[in-house]
C-alpha cells in the first residue's frame, strides 16, 4: 500500500530558503507558545496511573465472575452427566429383565409346540445375557452394592439359562415329558421371580439416587442462573462505568499530545528554518527522487504481480475503504476495478448473509480480524456481486501493520460455487446409498424367507410320504427321499450364505471390548466339534475394542472350515495371535490335507468349494464372507498351505474400531 500511494501521489519535496531570525534586541520576537507545565504533566500521569488501575480492577471482577459461572457450569453439568448415567442403568436393568421373560416364553412356547422358532428368543438370550449384565456391571462400576446385586443377577441368569437348556435338549432327544416335569416344578419361575426381585432392588436404588441427582442437577443450574446474571449485570456496569472514565481521560491525553506535537512540529520547523542546509537539502532531494523511482519500480512490480494471479485479491484501509483490487476479483464481484476503489467493502460486499438477514459490521470477520490485529480465514460465506447475487466464497484476511498499528488488510478470496455443488452431490450420493443398502436388506429377508418357505414343504413332504408308506417304502426309494432332504439343508445353507454375505459389512454393531480369548473358546464350544478333533487357543489373546459379531463370525468360519476338511484321527486346529503394528494378526492353524497353491485365491470367491458338495457339504461362501469382513475392517487375509501339509489362514484386524473408522 505504500508504494501504491506514492507511486500515485509523486514526490512532493518543497525546499524553503532558510528564515533569519529576528533580533530581539531590535524588537524582532518569535511567536509565543505555551508549554505544559510540570504540575499539570504529573496532575495527568497521577490520572492516567488511577484510570490504568481502576480498568485492571474491572478486568480483574469480569475475570473472577467468568471462573465462577465456568465453575457452576461445570458442576451442572457433571450432575445432569449423573442423571442421564442413572437412566442409562435403569434401562439396562429393564432389558436384562425382558430378554429373561422372552427366553422363557420363547422356551416354554417350544416345550408346548415343538416349533424351533419359539427358540430364537432363548437363542440370543445365550450371548444377549452376558452382554446386558456386563453393561449393567460397568455402569454400577461405582456402587458396591450394586455390584454385588449385578453378580446375584449373573448367577440367576447361569442358573435360568441352564434350566432352560436342560429342557430344551430333553425335548430336542425327544423326552418332552421329562422337560414339562422339569417346568412343573416351578424352579424356572423361582428363578425368573429372583431375578426380577434382584433388578427391582437395583432399580429402586437407581431410582434413589436418580430423584438424588437430579435434586442436585436443578439446585447448580439454579446457582449457574444467578451466578451468570449477577455476575454479567456487576461485570457490564462496572465496564460502562470505566469506560466512561477511561474515555474523559484518553480524551484529554490526546488533547495534550495534539498540542505538544503541534508544538514540537512549530519549534522544529523554525530549527530547520533558521539553519543553512541548503547543500544537504539538495543532495536530500535526489536521494529522495531515486527512492521515489525504485517505490514506483516496485510498485508497477507489485500491480503486476496482483493482476497477473488467478487469486482474486483486494485490499482496504483501517476504514475498510477499497485501495487496491485486483482484475480477478473485479471480475468475479460483476465490477469494474475503479469502481471499488474508494468504496467501503463491507457495504458493497458483504452487507448480508446467505439467507438475506443482515449482516451488521461489529460481527463481520474481517472487521474484528483488522481490530485485534490478526488473521483469520473463513470457509463458507457469500459476497455480493453487483447485480445482486451471492456467490460462495472462502477467503483469508491478513492484517498491514506499520509501526505496530494495523491500518489495512489484505483479503485474499476464492469462489467455491463448484465445490459446494461437489458436496452437495456427495451428500446425494450418500442417502441414495444408504436408501440402496435399506432396500436390499429388506429383498435380502423377503427373497430369503420366500425361497426357503417352498423348500420346507419338500422337506417336510418327503418326510410325510416315508411315513406313510412306513416299512414298505423300498430302500432306493429311501435313500433318493434322504437326497432329496440333504439338497432342501443345502439350499436352506446356500440361502443364508447368501444372505450373510450380502449384510457383511453392511450390518454395524456397537464397538465394546472383546477379550479374543474368551471370544474363541465360545467359538468351539458352539460348534461342537467331534472328540477326535483338538482344539487349541493359546495364551496372550489380545482384549481390543471392536465389533463383536463381525469378529465372531470370523473365527467361526475360519475354525468350521478347518474342522469339515479334517477327517483325520488326530486332527489338529490351533489358533494363534501376534501383534503387526496398528493390527493384530490371528492365524487357524490345522494338520488337514492342505491346498495346492494354485487354489489359494480361488478358495476366497464366492461358491468356491475344492471338493465336491456330496463328500464334503458346505456353500462355498465361508471363505468369500471371512475376506469381505477382514477387508471392511481395514484388514486383509491370507493361507499358507501345500497339500498334505496342513493349511494356516491369517488374517489382520484392527486394534481399536473406533480409530479405524474415524480415519
Amino acid at each position: 500500500m505504500v508504494a501504491s500511494e506514492v507511486g500515485q501521489s509523486g514526490p512532493i519535496i518543497a525546499l524553503s530558503q532558510p528564515r533569519r531570525l529576528a533580533n530581539p534586541g531590535q524588537g524582532g520576537c518569535t511567536s509565543q507558545r505555551r508549554i505544559p507545565s510540570p504540575a499539570n504533566s504529573t496532575q495527568s500521569d497521577v490520572s492516567l496511573r488511577l484510570k490504568l488501575t481502576a480498568a485492571l480492577g474491572v478486568a480483574l471482577v469480569i475475570l473472577l465472575v467468568g471462573v465462577a459461572s465456568l465453575y457452576a457450569l461445570r458442576q451442572s453439568t457433571n450432575a445432569a452427566a449423573a442423571v442421564e448415567h442413572s437412566e442409562m442403568v435403569r434401562v439396562q436393568l429393564e432389558r436384562a429383565l425382558t430378554t429373561i421373560v422372552n427366553a422363557e416364553t420363547g422356551q416354554r412356547g417350544y416345550l408346548i409346540t415343538q416349533d424351533t422358532d419359539y427358540l430364537a428368543p432363548y437363542t440370543s438370550a445365550r450371548t444377549d445375557l452376558d452382554h446386558e449384565i456386563a453393561s449393567i456391571r460397568a455402569l454400577t462400576g461405582d456402587s458396591p452394592l450394586q455390584q454385588s446385586r449385578t453378580d446375584s443377577l449373573a448367577l440367576i441368569a447361569d442358573a435360568k439359562l441352564v434350566t432352560m437348556n436342560e429342557t430344551v435338549v430333553l425335548t430336542q432327544s425327544g423326552n418332552r415329558d421329562s422337560a414339562l416335569k422339569i417346568v412343573m416344578t416351578g424352579r424356572g419361575a423361582e428363578l425368573t421371580r429372583r431375578a426380577r426381585s434382584v433388578i427391582d432392588e437395583m432399580e429402586e436404588t437407581q431410582s434413589e439416587q436418580l430423584t438424588e441427582r437430579i435434586n442436585i442437577y436443578n439446585s447448580r443450574k439454579r446457582a449457574v442462573t444467578l451466578v451468570t446474571v449477577i455476575g454479567s449485570l456487576l461485570a457490564a456496569t462496572l465496564s460502562i462505568l470505566t469506560m466512561l472514565w477511561l474515555r474523559n481521560g484518553i480524551k484529554q491525553l490526546e488533547e495534550a499530545k495534539d498540542t505538544i506535537e503541534e508544538q514540537s512540529t512549530e519549534l522544529g520547523d523554525e530549527l530547520t528554518r533558521s539553519q543553512s542546509l541548503s547543500d544537504r537539502l539538495a543532495a536530500s532531494n535526489d536521494d529522495l527522487q531515486q527512492a521515489n523511482t525504485a517505490a514506483e519500480s516496485a510498485r508497477v512490480r507489485f500491480e503486476q504481480l496482483l493482476q497477473s494471479t488467478d487469486e482474486s485479491i483486494f485490499g482496504m484501509d483501517a476504514a475498510g475503504v477499497c485501495t487496491f483490487v485486483n482484475a480477478s476479483g473485479a471480475q468475479l464481484l460483476g465490477y469494474e476495478r475503479n469502481e471499488l476503489l474508494g468504496r467501503n467493502i463491507h457495504e458493497v460486499l458483504h452487507h448480508h448473509h446467505a439467507d438475506g438477514s443482515p449482516y451488521p459490521l461489529e460481527q463481520c470477520p474481517i472487521h474484528k480480524a483488522m481490530v485485534d490485529g490478526t488473521s483469520v480465514r473463513i470457509a463458507d460465506e457469500v459476497f455480493w456481486t453487483r447485480t445482486g447475487r451471492a456467490v460462495p466464497v472462502e477467503y483469508t484476511s491478513s492484517p498491514i501493520l506499520s509501526n505496530g498499528r494495523t491500518v489495512g488488510a489484505v483479503i485474499a478470496f476464492n469462489d467455491i460455487t463448484a465445490r459446494k455443488r461437489a458436496e452437495r452431490e456427495r451428500e446425494r450420493l450418500i442417502g441414495a446409498l444408504a436408501r440402496s443398502n435399506q432396500e436390499l436388506d429388506q429383498f435380502a429377508y423377503v427373497a430369503s424367507h420366500d425361497l426357503k418357505a417352498p423348500l420346507r414343504g419338500i422337506a417336510n413332504l418327503s418326510q410325510w410320504i416315508e411315513e406313510d408308506l412306513g416299512e414298505s417304502v423300498p430302500p432306493d426309494v429311501s435313500e433318493k427321499m434322504a437326497l432329496v432332504r440333504g439338497r432342501v439343508q443345502r439350499l436352506e445353507a446356500l440361502i443364508d450364505g447368501i444372505l450373510q454375505y450380502s449384510r457383511a459389512g453392511r450390518v454395524r454393531s456397537a464397538v465394546e471390548q472383546v477379550d479374543v480369548g474368551l471370544l474363541v473358546k465360545d467359538v468351539v464350544e458352539l460348534l461342537a466339534p467331534p472328540p477326535e478333533v483338538t482344539v487349541t487357543i493359546e495364551s496372550g489373546m489380545p482384549t481390543i475394542a471392536t465389533e463383536r459379531t463381525p469378529l465372531q463370525q470370523v473365527f467361526m468360519n475360519l475354525i468350521n472350515n478347518a474342522i469339515k476338511y479334517n477327517r483325520q484321527p488326530g486332527a489338529r486346529i490351533t489358533v494363534s495371535s501376534r501383534d503387526a503394528g496398528s493390527m493384530y494378526a490371528f492365524s487357524v492353524a490345522d494338520n488337514g490335507p492342505g491346498i495346492e497353491p494354485e487354489y489359494h485365491d480361488r478358495i476366497f470367491g464366492i461358491f468356491q468349494t475344492l471338493e465336491s458338495r456330496d463328500r464334503v457339504e458346505g456353500t462355498g461362501i465361508g471363505l468369500s464372507v471371512v475376506k469381505k469382513t477382514v477387508e471392511l475392517h481395514g484388514g486383509s487375509v491370507t493361507v499358507r498351505s501345500a497339500l498334505g501339509e496342513g493349511a494356516i489362514f491369517t488374517f489382520e484386524w484392527p486394534k481399536s474400531t473406533e480409530e479405524t473408522n474415524a480415519a
